[in-house]
């Protein structure tokens, strides 16, 4: 049987089961999510945590241009070589004078193995201190150089390539492994340990292993070469393993190169291991220390047809500038006895070409990047800045500048070895426009419009505005007017604003030069939007009343009907006749005649109406009388009616009603909170008939009443109680039919049905449903006709429904529904745990090592006759409500089996509320562990290794050891799987995980 490493493993699972759910972090290992920020094109990177991330999201920065923004630790952190055969790093990877350090990277599965694997875009100004191991091609900085550049960087450190066996290939280099495609070279170094791995064939270069088509020029290697021992092929340079084509020139090395064992053919050179004959590469104006390297030979096998000069010097001599015929000096060389051993080394640059822009009066902070050959640290100083600024030994631009302009700022950088570089940058310290002093917008004259106020910062100041959908940036002090901005006079109208609109105001001088700038989001209160009155009628124009007899009301009709200001006010031309109040309500007072008119107060539009007041009849009589109520005490506001006329008992409880046709009428008198009361009266004309007191009856009293006046009450009948209950549905109430029922271990069961009406009319809104039940029964169930649910899928197809209830919720999207009758009813079940059932699963996790962090709850789906419907292949969501807030990586959800095990099921806790993915149904709950193994202490995969095991996806041996670096079988293996997916484990799976 085939086995695979069980660290190996392990992390195949991790990323399995980590990626989906990457979003919402609960399970990502700590300092593994920190995103790069990205400006003006570039990626920047500035922690070990923003490395890592593109290290684990290599496909989308290959082709990225990337640069450093400080030194980087890598200590910890696994690294993957950036890039591969199949997918090259295409992009710019512009280090800025910095270092990353602490990288291990162990690539004994790998066939290319470096901090890159394969470039073919640029490297640039970067150093690496690496540990690397394994590969058929190895180098510090990158495996594989193809067609790409590498300029101006360093490696450091040990550099070993892999073991390949008989027939094998094994190239290290302490930068590059290999180097082909017309690839380049430059002003680099490596002080790296170089060891090629035990392979047939060894190639082992202190710069590079293997230079293919391409150069190399101005670069040299100090650190130390050797090989594995054995009967092999092996080829060792101080520079270079193996010259096949390409050019190398003005370079030198000082690496000790050795053999760690004997080897059966090959060469070791001061210079180059191996030059292939029948090729013609060159090497002009190189060198080796004949003393350092302990190779008398500048090339050890191999001449090449090209031209080949090489020099061996002593170690005094190699320290000697003049002994570098054609090198340059005075710009990139330089040699000092207390630097890089004597050597020569790289004078150093400055690598900012510009500033970026400065806010007067704001804080501004700038670290200048330089490339320091030397490595000992630059010093720095400049000239030219402005007030406020001032750069630090270390080359940090910092203060705050207190006057505006452009400033060419001189800065100077030296090295340990006292040579200095200069640069000279402009610095534009720009001031941003203030406040317009005391601006105001409020509705214009004209309808739909506004207007602005200010006060002008200067006599011959101007304005402008420009009106849009954003807020705009505040521009610089003396900026030019925006093209598309409006000349403006304060106050006069801005037509067509929207709501929500931005109102960019600007005060300009007399060049037209911004001052003072400002920004109002329009609101509806900022714009004119009133409908003005156009006239106005009445209801009717003339009346006629009898005096003393009933009032009649007049209604008027403004118009336009929707007009914004509806008030009028009323008159009459002689109230000794008729009065009218402002309800437009006409009192006849005496006979004559009057005016009634109405005037609108928008516009002065007036109406009128001729009033007629008519003598009383002769043939009329007066009623009186007092009302009372309980407690003996006058009732005032009574209403009184006989013959069609009404009053209003008076603070005393008295009435009048004048003008009563004489006859007999029906008397009635009716009082908030009393009981109706009715008499006959006999009216005579001309007379007055005092019906004397009324006493009036509180409603619904107990007491016995007199027998003229007594009633029995006869209660309403109680209405039928409804049957259906309230829920919400997509944020609207609705009503649906529900019953109680109970389970047979007392549960009680609130059971809802929707009819199909209901549910078919959720087809129109084209989203999922969501049922929102306020209820706290144990036991909720959701009864939906299927054909209703097939309408639904037909026309929603990737919609779901999801209801939710007592905290937790269940999601079932249509489509699991497609394969049943239409005449079939489909349920939903949520349901608690009882009290005693809960305990007793409580009880039996925490003898299996689990806290128990929710209320078990059982979800369930299934037809009519209790058949369960199974989700297969698709995870359902739910969620619940959580005890409290859980701890991610020692915390998960499970599905509890009938023997009270719990089984691993994909979730994410967001404070208390856990969400988990499932295809099966049945009883969830969350539990919390703190599992670990006594053989993974300090082992750099202990955290992941114990990360799964509180997730129940491993458990480990029997005798509570994990034995991270034995293999598994690929059974083995696929129970882990399965576990990690959630899935329905079968009991015969090995007991090993």
């Amino acid at each position: 049987m085939k086995k695979m490493s069980m660290l190996l493993a392990v992390t195949l699972i991790f990323s399995m089961v980590l990626a989906p759910l990457a979003s919402a972090q609960p399970m990502v290992r700590a300092g593994y999510g920190s995103v790069p920020a990205e400006e003006s094109g570039w990626v920047l990177v500035g922690t070990a945590e923003e490395l890592a991330y593109i290290n684990r999201n290599q496909a989308s920065y290959l082709e990225r241009n990337i640069r450093l923004t400080s030194d980087i630790d890598m200590t910890g952190y696994d690294w993957v070589p950036l890039g591969n055969e199949a997918a090259a790093f295409r992009g710019i990877f512009d280090g800025g004078g910095y270092q990353i350090e602490g990288l291990k990277i162990e690539g004994s599965a790998l066939q290319d193995v470096g901090f890159f694997g394969h470039v073919s875009g640029t490297i640039r100004h970067l150093g690496v201190t690496v540990q690397v191991h394994g590969g058929s091609y190895a180098g510090g900085l990158a495996s594989h150089l193809v067609g790409g550049s590498i300029i101006g960087s360093y490696s450091q450190g040990n550099v070993t390539s892999g073991n390949t066996g008989y027939t094998g290939v094994s190239v290290a280099g302490g930068l590059v492994g290999v180097a082909y495609d017309h690839s380049s070279i430059i002003r680099s170094s490596s002080s790296a340990a170089v060891k090629s791995g035990d392979a047939s064939n060894q190639f082992a270069g202190g710069l590079i292993g293997s230079q293919g088509a391409g150069s190399i020029s101005d670069s040299y290697a100090t650190g130390t070469v050797t090989n594995s021992g054995g009967d092999h092929f092996f080829f060792g340079g101080g520079l270079a393993g193996q010259l096949v084509y390409g050019d190398i020139t003005n370079s030198y090395s000082s690496t000790a190169v050795t053999q760690s064992g004997r080897f059966s053919y090959g060469g070791m050179g001061g210079f180059v291991g191996s030059i292939f004959d029948a090729t013609n590469p060159s090497i002009h104006a190189s060198y080796f220390d004949s003393v350092a390297t302990m190779q008398t030979s500048g090339v050890g096998d191999g001449s090449g047809t090209g031209s080949i000069h090489i020099t061996g010097l002593t170690t005094n001599e190699m320290r000697e500038a003049s002994n570098y015929q054609g090198w340059d000096f005075t710009d990139i060389w330089a040699v000092d006895a207390g630097i890089n051993g004597g050597y020569p080394y790289f004078r150093p640059d400055i690598l900012t070409t510009d500033l970026p822009r400065a806010d007067k009066d704001a804080p501004y902070s700038l670290v200048l990047e330089a490339f320091d050959g030397a490595r000992g640290g630059l010093s720095w100083n400049a000239s030219g800045l402005p007030d406020g600024l001032a750069l630090t030994d270390h080359g940090m631009l910092k203060g705050r500048p207190t006057v505006r302009g452009a400033f060419p700022v001189t800065v100077s950088a030296t090295d340990a070895g006292q040579n200095t570089v200069s640069a000279v940058l402009t610095l534009y310290v720009d001031e941003t426009a203030p406040d317009i002093d005391g601006l105001a917008i409020s509705p214009g004259r004209a309808n739909g419009a506004t207007s602005a106020t200010a006060v002008p910062g200067d006599s011959g100041h101007t304005f402008a505005y420009l009106l849009g959908p954003d807020a705009g940036e505040r521009p610089l002090l003396g900026d030019a007017l925006p093209g598309e901005a409006a000349l403006y006079s304060l106050g006069t109208d801005i037509v067509d604003p929207i709501p929500g609109q931005y109102l960019q105001v600007f005060e300009l001088d007399a060049q037209q030069r911004i001052q003072a700038w400002s920004v109002i989001q329009v609101e509806a209160s900022h714009i004119r939007n009133t409908i003005p009155v156009t006239g106005v009628s009445l209801d009717q124009t003339t009346l006629t009343l009898t005096a003393g007899g009933a009032s009649q009301k007049l209604t008027s009709v403004l118009m336009p009907a929707n007009a914004t200001k509806q008030a009028v006010s009323w008159s009459s031309s002689d109230s000794s006749v008729a009065q009218v109040d402002q309800s437009g309500e006409v009192t006849p007072v005496a006979e004559g005649t009057a005016v009634v008119t109405v005037t609108t107060v928008d516009g002065g539009f007036t109406a009128t109406a001729a009033v007629t007041v008519q003598s009383a009849p002769t043939d009329t009589g007066t009623v009186t009388g007092a009302v009372y109520g309980t407690g003996n005490t006058p009732l005032a506001g009574a209403a009184v009616s006989v013959g069609g006329m009404k009053d209003m008992t008076d603070a005393e409880g008295r009435f009048a009603l004048n003008n009563v046709a004489a006859g007999r009428h029906e008397l009635t008198v009716t009082a908030a909170t009393y009981n109706d009361y009715a008499t006959t009266v006999n009216v005579l004309a001309g007379e007055t008939v005092d019906v004397g007191r009324i006493d009036m009856r509180a409603a619904y009293t107990p007491e016995p009443e007199s027998p003229s006046y007594s009633w029995v009450p006869v209660p309403a009948p109680s209405p039928a109680p409804d049957p259906r209950m309230i829920v919400t549905i997509n944020g609207k109430q609705v009503r649906v039919a529900a019953k109680k029922e109970q389970e047979h271990d007392g549960r009680t069961v609130l059971r809802l049905i929707p009819d199909s009406d209901l549910v078919r009319s959720w087809a129109v809104g084209g989203e999922d449903i969501v049922i929102d039940i306020d209820n706290e029964d144990p036991v909720v169930k959701v009864d939906f006709p299927a054909e209703a649910l097939q309408v639904l899928l037909a026309a929603n197809p990737n919609a779901a429904i999801r209801i939710g209830v007592n905290g937790a919720s269940y999601s079932v999207p249509l489509h699991v529904l497609s394969d049943l009758p239409n005449r079939t009813t489909v349920t939903v079940v949520i349901a608690r745990m009882t009290d005693s059932a809960s305990r007793e699963l409580d009880e039996e996790l925490t003898r299996q090592g689990y806290d128990m962090l929710a209320r078990p709850t059982s979800f369930e789906l299934y037809s009519v006759g209790n058949v369960k419907i199974e989700a297969e292949g698709t995870y359902l969501e739910r969620t619940f409500s959580l005890n409290g807030a859980a701890e991610p990586d020692h915390s998960t959800v499970v599905w509890v089996d009938d023997a009270g095990k719990p089984r691993f099921v994909p979730s994410v806790f967001e404070g208390e509320t856990a969400t988990f993915y499932g295809a099966y149904n049945g009883v969830f709950t969350a539990v919390r562990s703190n599992r670990t193994f006594g053989d993974i202490q300090g082992h750099w995969a202990q955290s992941d290794i114990e990360r799964m095991a509180n997730k129940l996806i491993v458990n480990g041996s029997a005798d509570g050891t994990f034995d991270p670096n034995r293999t598994m079988t690929r059974a083995e293996f696929v129970a882990m799987v399965v576990r990690a997916l959630g899935l329905a484990e079968k009991p015969q799976l090995s007991s090993y995980s």
